[in-house]
């Protein structure tokens, strides 16, 4: 005969394996039996958020509360509960509740963050932030606060950036990269904010980076190349801003920027040949300029 933790632990296997179905007959059928076990009644209303019964599932979890008032676990989910039914303030003393009884809830500091992270000011980006940072010093490795980091410090430095707020933007970027090392939006833009605050060297390994990543990407090609320049080495900039040139023969700002450094070192044949640009094919489809393509994946 199956015993309740038996029939409890295969439910929940059921549950994380996304068989819905299976898993809440399960936990209906435990509560069947033993209608005031918490467990049961905890993850049954987590299920029940998942499949848009919040309310539902708030009643669940209410109960499974009443049986274990200091439990974080339920208190995390059910502040969760309440984030996704839009009832912010009451999910925000939810976590907070969680956090009091379990401090280093990296989980629960994660999803407060994700909740606080739902307003549009800057004010709650940068609590976000911190709270983040606060989960990934308990658990580096918990790859939903590493992912909804570094996604926050990249839109937050391009903004910085725009408004040009240059110190702030690069110590987000900065921290992204690091976070994020093979991402080459952000060796990219983090060049950017290296050149805009002076630091051409150090722009020439984020961009050398980036163009490591995804070498046909132009920007990042084009950008070493002037960096290479603003720190004198112009024969050095030459191959970046070929390839640029390589990637999109018709590019305007390629072609001119590989005839000015190819003037100044005294190759004005070479140069003379890029001032007609040839004709540009048409593309079988849109493109996006702003971003590289990605490499294709290793089958």
């Amino acid at each position: 005969m199956v015993t309740i933790l038996e029939a409890l632990t295969l439910a929940l296997d059921l549950h994380l394996a996304g068989r819905f179905g299976e898993a809440q007959e399960l936990y209906a059928r435990i509560l069947d039996a033993e209608p005031e076990q918490p467990d049961a009644l905890h993850y049954l209303g987590v299920l029940a958020g998942q499949i848009g019964r919040g309310e539902f599932g708030l009643t669940l979890i209410d109960k499974a509360l009443a049986l274990r008032p200091v439990e974080a676990d339920i208190h995390a989910n059910r502040a969760n509960l309440l984030r996704g039914l839009g009832r912010l303030d009451e999910a925000e003393a939810g976590y907070r509740h969680a956090l009091a009884l379990r401090p280093d809830f990296a989980e629960a500091w994660t999803d407060r963050a994700f909740a606080r992270h739902g307003g549009s000011d800057a004010a709650a980006a940068d609590m976000a932030a911190d709270l983040l940072e606060r989960a990934l010093r308990i658990e580096p490795g918990l790859e939903p606060a590493r992912e909804k980091l570094v996604k926050l410090l990249h839109g937050r430095g391009r903004l910085r950036l725009e408004s040009g707020q240059v110190t702030l933007a690069l110590t987000d970027l900065l921290r992204a990269a690091a976070l994020a090392p093979q991402d080459a939006d952000i060796a990219f833009l983090l060049g950017n904010i290296l050149f805009a605050a002076g630091l051409r060297a150090d722009s020439v390994i984020a961009f050398r980076n980036a163009l490591a990543l995804v070498p046909d990407f132009l920007s990042a090609a084009l950008n070493l190349g002037i960096a290479l320049a603003a720190t004198n080495r112009n024969i050095a900039a030459l191959a970046p801003l070929r390839q640029a040139v390589r990637i999109d023969p018709a590019h305007p700002a390629a072609r001119d920027t590989l005839a000015v450094a190819l003037r100044t070192l005294g190759r004005t044949d070479e140069a003379a040949a890029l001032d007609a640009p040839p004709a540009r094919k048409p593309s079988p489809k849109p493109s996006d300029p702003r971003r590289p393509r990605r490499p294709r994946r290793a089958p």
